[in-house]
């Protein structure tokens, strides 16, 4: 069975997103090594659970819950939708909306996989990370059975 770590990371790659794996802390630190035009996925620690069979004898699946930002670099003084300028040039039209759809990519890339996802969430983010990047954070909830 291949972890929930390397499956995202595939994903990512598959996609052409630039995939990083670590705690929050060590993904803020990552400003000045990414690449300003990249769309991130930067993957915080997940949670692992196993789940036993019926008479407690053998694990049958694992669990996952956990968190990623789904991101590109932005501009800080760019207005969030139509503030101080046009929605056009807005952080929700040339940042955030777009990875609406990498977004359900993933998603649909996961299910088509087997495994079954139970919580596939996100929320916008702006001026994430020292990186100072726009985009989603996603939460997620996965059922990996064991083969």
């Amino acid at each position: 069975m291949k972890d929930i770590v390397r499956i995202l990371q595939d994903i990512a790659e598959g996609h052409n997103l630039t995939y990083h794996y670590g705690k929050k802390a060590a993904l803020n630190l990552l400003d000045g090594t990414l690449d300003a035009d990249n769309i991130f996925l930067l993957h915080e620690f997940t949670n692992r659970k196993s789940e036993y069979n019926s008479s407690g004898t053998k694990i049958i699946a694992a669990n996952y819950e956990g968190k990623f930002f789904l991101v590109k670099h932005s501009d800080y003084d760019q207005q969030y939708f139509a503030e101080a300028g046009t929605e056009a040039t807005s952080k929700y039209v040339t940042n955030i909306e777009p990875l609406l759809t990498v977004f359900n990519s993933i998603g649909n890339r996961l299910a088509c996989m087997g495994h079954s996802v139970v919580q596939w969430d996100n929320i916008d983010v702006t001026d994430a990370l020292d990186a100072n990047m726009d985009g989603l954070l996603c939460t997620y909830k996965i059922r990996i059975p064991n083969d």
